[in-house]
């Protein structure tokens, strides 16, 4: 599927990489999301930005979603496809602590006790979920796996 993305959005690329380029901005896309970044000059040609940004996406055929089209400076939590990007790659603080709450209740409760969505293989789930957070954050992703080795598992999958 990325390669059709890709495919589908290669004019769309062009053209924003050109408009970045112009702006002395950086931009990239990933499916069918798009990120700017650049200094605070950014801020100042925001509006400008998005209206260009509209109208080539209008162009080529696509349609920015306002909804989700939001600036965040430095000052906010800039995340980019649920990775915060502020000034190295993290998972969000919530999400982190979710996990870690799970994986302590599974090793007092049990992990079937944790398994509230039915997911069939939740230790390998559980074991992927811990593997993203240390791609992204090495230390977070150690603590984690060391909890998860605790989980007794001898009655539950």
């Amino acid at each position: 599927m990325p390669r059709l993305a890709n495919l589908a959005a290669f004019r769309l690329d062009r053209r924003l990489s050109g408009l970045a380029a112009s702006m002395e901005i950086g931009c990239s896309r990933y499916a069918d999301d798009l990120t700017f970044s650049g200094t605070a000059r950014l801020v100042r040609v925001a509006n400008t930005l998005r209206r260009a940004v509209g109208q080539i996406a209008a162009e080529e055929g696509f349609t920015v979603n306002q909804d989700k089209s939001m600036l965040v400076t430095r000052a906010g939590r800039q995340r980019v496809c649920g990775v915060v990007v502020n000034e190295r790659l993290n998972v969000a603080r919530q999400e982190y602590e979710v996990l870690k709450a799970i994986l302590h209740n599974s090793c007092v409760h049990g992990p079937a006790s944790q398994n509230r969505e039915g997911v069939q293989d939740f230790r390998a789930h559980l074991l992927g979920r811990i593997s993203w957070v240390g791609s992204l954050n090495p230390g977070r992703g150690a603590q984690l796996r060391q909890q998860f080795a605790t989980i007794s598992w001898s009655d539950n999958q």
